[in-house]
């Protein structure tokens, strides 16, 4: 799999992380794009991107968005298609 999403997030029954993950599911399968999702609820995985504002969006790497669903564009720029 050569795309990863990661979400940090306080868990997964946050209501603004479920929105995040089914427009980006959406989107994607609209796609058909292989992409991996991980949800990070873990203090230490979030000192690891220093950030405090959740949920935060981070694709193959790199933050797209912190506290709002990332346009279409933001998520395909970083994505590897």
């Amino acid at each position: 799999m050569k795309n990863k999403i990661e979400i940090l997030s306080p868990g997964k029954n946050c209501r603004k992380t479920q929105k995040i993950i089914t427009k980006i599911e959406k989107l994607i399968k609209d796609k058909n794009i292989n992409v991996k999702f991980l949800i990070l609820s873990n203090y230490n995985q979030m000192l690891d991107f220093e950030t405090w504002i959740l949920p935060t969006v981070i694709i193959n790497g790199k933050i797209v968005a912190r506290g709002y669903v990332p346009n279409d564009k933001k998520i395909f720029e970083n994505l590897n298609l």
